[in-house]
């Protein structure tokens, strides 16, 4: 096989293939009875040149290759995306909300850091003046990302200001996301090809999806003309949307919603659009579109893991950081026996029983938890107890 471009694409060679077409003109040239074992000059000559084909080879085989989004990868992904309009996501901070309190006024500076007991940091942006008492203040991770802050954590001052006397985490904080991973970019780059969609409520979904800032979305209508069981007036839609602007998403209701059906939700926003008339002259019309943000709700599991041998510990925090890794969606349901398999992802030291899920830390069950449609379960590690038996 020799390296080329076919109808297929580009078609490239093994090193042995390399190898033995360079050693045939070699012997071509010098005669058949040259040694081109790979301790002979000859040999090496021939393993160089080969090796450095092979490299050549590689490199036009991923030149290639980010020609095409379903291939692309890093840098080249990024480039070849534009094409469609979307960018890649990127990395969000996680922010958390800290009590600071203080025995006189004070005034904390930009860049004002703190550290948590897993040795976190977090920081404001901008100056900010407290009066004498505890305060809420802010705070960002310093790292972008997943990174979780939990309630309760010890709190330690990084950059000191006197007349600080405690910082206490009474919540947890509002986890970020990390960057877009090239699948999830692949993945997404497909499903902005369903904004042409015959579907409506498909391009309507595909088009918010692609909303810059958009992390989650789920969109219901009711084409029928009375009230459905969700309580979606008829001929309404009713989209809920995590993350991104209320402007661009109003923007993109407008300009995909069917025309004359209603829109829903708790969250409003205008969209002014300007028309020209055929004499130049404009006037503008005022789009008032609905949308809801989800309600985030806390799911409670416990859980017990019986050792399988006695004297191997099962650790129990990464058994919770992998049902933690559980991704759930805006209107999922959510199956207990679905968590045991992201459970088992932390070893083979152990088995797992009583798996109980609850959304008020009151009555857990082993099936499921129904989640409204404008709801999103959410699983934290601290509201995860994993019981270790001997």
């Amino acid at each position: 096989m020799s390296f080329k471009f076919t109808n297929t694409g580009l078609q490239t060679q093994s090193f042995e293939e390399i190898f033995n077409e360079i050693a045939d003109e070699y012997r071509a040239i010098y005669g058949q009875d040259i040694n081109i074992a790979q301790d002979a000059p000859d040999g090496q000559r021939v393993g160089i040149s080969a090796t450095a084909s092979l490299d050549m080879q590689a490199f036009a085989a991923w030149l290639y290759n980010s020609l095409d989004p379903d291939l692309a990868s890093g840098v080249a992904l990024n480039r070849i995306i534009k094409l469609v309009g979307i960018t890649r996501r990127p990395a969000t901070q996680s922010v958390w909300d800290l009590q600071v309190a203080s025995s006189t006024a004070i005034t904390l500076p930009a860049g004002y850091t703190v550290e948590d007991d897993l040795g976190q940091e977090w920081s404001i942006n901008s100056p900010m003046s407290l009066p004498a008492g505890t305060n809420t203040v802010t705070f960002r991770a310093l790292e972008f990302g997943a990174v979780e802050g939990v309630s309760g954590a010890v709190i330690e001052q990084s950059t000191i200001v006197v007349g600080v006397t405690s910082i206490v985490a009474s919540v947890d904080s509002a986890v970020g996301v990390d960057e877009e991973t090239d699948e999830q970019l692949r993945v997404r780059r497909n499903r902005s090809l369903e904004n042409p969609a015959l579907s409506t409520i498909g391009g309507l979904f595909a088009k918010l999806a692609n909303t810059p800032g958009v992390t989650d979305i789920r969109v219901y209508e009711n084409n029928t003309d009375t009230t459905d069981s969700d309580g979606i007036p008829a001929h309404y839609t009713y989209s809920v949307v995590e993350g991104g602007e209320i402007g661009d998403i109003v923007e993109t209701i407008v300009k995909n919603k069917t025309a004359g059906a209603g829109t829903l939700g708790s969250v409003s926003g205008n969209y002014i659009e300007t028309l020209t008339r055929p004499d130049g002259s404009t006037f503008t019309i005022t789009h008032t579109m609905q949308f809801d943000r989800p309600l985030f709700v806390s799911v409670y599991i416990t859980v017990t893991a019986t050792r399988r041998d006695p004297a191997i510990p099962i650790d129990a925090v990464l058994i919770a950081q992998k049902i933690a890794d559980s991704v759930l969606y805006i209107g999922d349901n959510l199956l207990a026996s679905s968590l045991y398999a992201k459970a088992y992802q932390a070893g083979s030291d152990y088995y797992l029983t009583d798996l109980l899920i609850s959304d008020d830390n009151a009555v857990f069950t082993d099936e499921r938890l129904i989640s409204a449609i404008n709801e999103k379960y959410v699983i934290s590690v601290s509201n995860i107890t994993v019981t270790e038996v001997i």
